[in-house]
């Protein structure tokens, strides 16, 4: 007993001490990130977007393209890009603020509106008991109240967040540096931990490696395109309903669907303001409606069939490191923080004393078939996905023989799906076909039909019934 409670004395001292280490180098990061933003959040902002310019640049080096031509071309193509759309959003704004008319129209309606919400019975009491005033003008009305400075109105306020924008494109020039040396230092990284873990850690380090850009790819690419299309359609919406500003509420839309969960709804906010001012009720609420259910389609639909579940961090991890990140780094931090984490989290995955904690902080523990599932979806299996399926088909107790016939069928599947069979698909289907109960009329069939590439008719009927025979055999 004396040793047990010696024991249980010494392992609650280590656990203490693991924390307040932990405790203390939280504190440190913390302070780092707040004291060092200038340098350290254009790093990151510049590393985000090299994860963005990776896989063009990767698809033209295949096309025969130089690497560093490759990143070149694409880094040229997002500066166009990006400088698009941020001066057709700025001169669009600049228009808005410059055209009397139109603003005055604005204050007119606004102090409409302002006077009919002072008229409710709750609303208006609260108003008029925060600083309000039954006569007053908006303008007036929130100098009294403090959430504008006394004299300025709601046209200072929006010219002052205008004013603003000179400052990000010093931040851009300095994330175009950074970026530069990037992908510059990218293409020496191999040869430099091949020297530095020579052997077998050098493999581990690739595939950690590896899996990072695999998982942020994914993540960067998903979150681009849907992006791209909740904006797209939401400036389309708010085009036909005369929301001023549509292109600029349209390119927040995009930017702000980086941030989980929040992001796409927090976007929707600005033009159901204005809406408010311009749009009878009925009209307010037929676009609001259009503009969640956009959201809800492209975040919650069309997001989940093309990601699936490429994060796997848990939902509430997500908000809290986002509501930390916007507490330290404002809106750029909520962006920057998913990728961190996954990075963070992939680093803790293969180290054997953190794996545990690398579990905790997944959404949910996934079945073998949902792991041979994310595995094989892009046609190929890496080192780390090999290793990974391995060490979880050991903890699940299944046998070579059902893993086989289980990875078989479903690269069979994958392939159907997408249309094409890719080299590591025909090597699962050629080994699970061998553990069938007649494997050689099969292995027969599948030579003299199946090959690499897009799917003919005929291939894809003798899959189709490879797959239905695959799940019998499974169920024997």
């Amino acid at each position: 007993m004396e040793d047990g409670a010696a024991w249980n004395t010494q392992q609650f001292r280590n656990r203490l001490t693991v924390l307040s280490n932990a405790a203390v180098i939280m504190t440190l990061v913390t302070i780092w990130l707040i004291q060092l933003i200038d340098v350290l959040q254009p790093l990151f902002i510049a590393l985000g977007m090299y994860f963005v310019l990776k896989p063009g640049a990767d698809f033209l080096s295949q096309k025969g393209f130089p690497l560093m031509l490759s990143y070149i071309t694409m880094l040229m193509l997002a500066i166009l890009i990006v400088l698009g759309a941020a001066f057709f959003a700025y001169q669009q704004t600049a228009d808005f603020l410059s055209d009397d008319e139109r603003m005055g129209e604005y204050t007119d309606r606004l102090n409409d509106r302002w006077d009919d919400l002072k008229g409710m019975p709750l609303i208006g009491q609260s108003l008029l008991d925060s600083g309000a005033t039954p006569d007053g003008t908006l303008d007036e009305d929130l100098g009294h109240m403090g959430v504008l400075d006394e004299g300025s109105g709601l046209t200072d306020a929006m010219g002052a967040v205008l004013a603003s924008v000179g400052a990000f494109f010093i931040t851009g020039i300095t994330v175009l540096f950074f970026l530069l040396f990037i992908i510059f230092e990218a293409s020496f990284l191999p040869g430099r931990i091949e020297r530095a873990y020579p052997g077998g850690a050098s493999e581990r380090v690739h595939m950690v490696r590896d899996q990072i850009e695999a998982s942020v790819n994914t993540y960067v690419v998903v979150k681009t395109g849907v992006g791209f299309g909740t904006g797209f359609c939401a400036g389309i919406i708010m085009l036909a309903f005369g929301i001023d500003l549509w292109f600029t509420w349209a390119l927040l839309t995009f930017l702000l669907n980086y941030v989980p969960y929040i992001g796409s709804l927090l976007a929707t906010i600005p033009p159901l303001i204005l809406g408010f001012i311009l749009l009878d009720p009925v009209m307010l609420m037929f676009l609001g409606v259009l503009l969640l259910t956009n959201q809800q389609l492209w975040g919650n639909v069309i997001e989940t069939r093309w990601a699936g579940r490429a994060l796997d961090i848990s939902p509430v991890l997500l908000l809290v490191v986002t509501a930390f990140s916007f507490w330290v780094w404002g809106i750029i931090g909520m962006i920057l923080s998913v990728p961190l984490v996954v990075i963070l989290k992939i680093v803790l995955e293969n180290i054997d004393a953190t794996r545990p904690i690398a579990i905790l902080l997944s959404e949910r523990a996934p079945t073998l078939e949902e792991a041979w599932r994310e595995a094989i979806k892009d046609g190929r299996i890496t080192a780390y996905e090999e290793r990974m399926l391995s060490d979880l088909q050991v903890k699940l107790g299944y046998s070579d023989v059902e893993v086989k016939l289980l990875s078989a069928r479903i690269a069979a599947e994958y392939a159907l799906r997408r249309g094409r069979l890719s080299l590591d698909q025909i090597a699962l289907i050629r080994i699970g076909i061998g553990h069938m109960a007649e494997p050689q009329k099969w292995s027969t069939q599948f030579e003299e039909i199946v090959t690499e590439g897009r799917l003919s008719v005929m291939e894809r009927l003798f899959l189709g019934k490879l797959v239905f025979a695959l799940d019998f055999t499974e169920e024997e």
